[in-house]
């Protein structure tokens, strides 16, 4: 895919550099473009320096690595909140040392007395940035990130074990068995992701799908790292300084389905929505049932901010809401 991204640059210019490369990356205004080389040159990096940090027990390369996607959803990379922490560091070297430490001493409110965990006064942050990770889908805890990193060892030996068992031969009548080398089957993907012209900033009619075509990316998703910073500020102003509500809160569709169903549920009438999470309470559990009493004097706003949270609820529980 880095080759791909690179090819698109490299057949525009006579003289192609690295130094060219970057600035050329830089000025690309396709949206398309920005998202593949964002997944490629700094997220898919990300996820690989977790894996090699988790293999290697490297504690430090696994924060840097989840560290690398703060930019889109921490609020604390807003201007408002580094302009706050320099004032703060500023008023802290003006006062007298008996009083600095004692700052020190009682800036952590929490149970944990932990200084790096962001608690205590730092609430309305981590307030913040929950309401903002509401933005992403659902994305692994870190201990599914550690499952995932430890199981891609165990699931080939589980494949030979199985194979064993069930007494799969590697020979056939009429001689071994031949398989394709990873070389093989890389190349005939680059053959692939080229002729379909999959990360050509500059191809007529370039639609974001997989190479399938089943699936079509939203345009919300193609500019996600600019709807989310856009977003981030919006709601940073209303809550901070406008002390204003920003109304219903919607996560980025992934799909244009998705993105379709959004807006069919804006459109959709009080009595409608109502039925809707009628429908889907009974598949939460009892605790979560009781969250939601008095739906009928509700607002239509309301009531489609309720059916969100119940989507995200049934997600999070792995339950199919196209099931129920």
């Amino acid at each position: 895919m880095a080759s791909e991204l690179i090819w698109s640059y490299i057949i525009s210019e006579e003289n192609p550099s690295v130094e060219g490369f970057l600035k050329w990356a830089q000025n690309q205004t396709d949206n398309m473009f920005r998202l593949k080389y964002e997944q490629t040159f700094i997220y898919l990096q990300a996820i690989i320096n977790f894996h090699t940090g988790v293999r290697f027990n490297r504690p430090l390369l696994k924060f840097a690595a989840r560290r690398m996607f703060a930019p889109i959803w921490s609020a604390r990379q807003h201007p408002i909140y580094r302009l706050i922490k320099i004032a703060d560091e500023e008023q802290m070297l003006r006062l007298r040392p008996e009083i600095r430490n004692l700052i020190q001493e009682r800036v952590v409110t929490s149970r944990s007395k932990l200084l790096n965990q962001h608690q205590g006064h730092d609430a309305i942050l981590e307030e913040i940035n929950k309401s903002l990770k509401s933005l992403i889908p659902p994305i692994p805890s870190q201990w599914y990130w550690e499952i995932v990193a430890y199981n891609c060892t165990n699931f080939s030996k589980l494949c030979t074990n199985i194979f064993n068992i069930i007494e799969y031969s590697e020979s056939e009548a009429n001689g071994p068995r031949t398989y394709s080398s990873f070389t093989t089957k890389s190349r005939r993907f680059w053959v692939q992701i080229r002729k379909a012209q999959f990360v050509n900033p500059n191809a007529d009619n370039c639609i974001f799908q997989n190479l399938g075509g089943e699936l079509i990316l939203s345009k919300q998703m193609i500019r996600f790292s600019e709807i989310t910073s856009t977003k981030r500020t919006e709601f940073i102003k209303a809550t901070l300084i406008k002390k204003t509500p920003l109304g219903i809160w919607h996560p980025i569709p992934i799909t244009c389905d998705e993105a379709e169903l959004q807006k069919s549920e804006g459109s959709l009438k009080k009595s409608e929505i109502l039925s809707i999470i009628t429908s889907l309470i009974p598949s939460l559990g009892d605790s979560d049932q009781s969250r939601f009493c008095g739906l009928s004097n509700k607002s239509c706003e309301e009531l489609v901010n309720i059916l969100q949270e119940v989507k995200n609820i049934l997600t999070e529980n792995n339950i199919s809401i196209s099931e129920e």
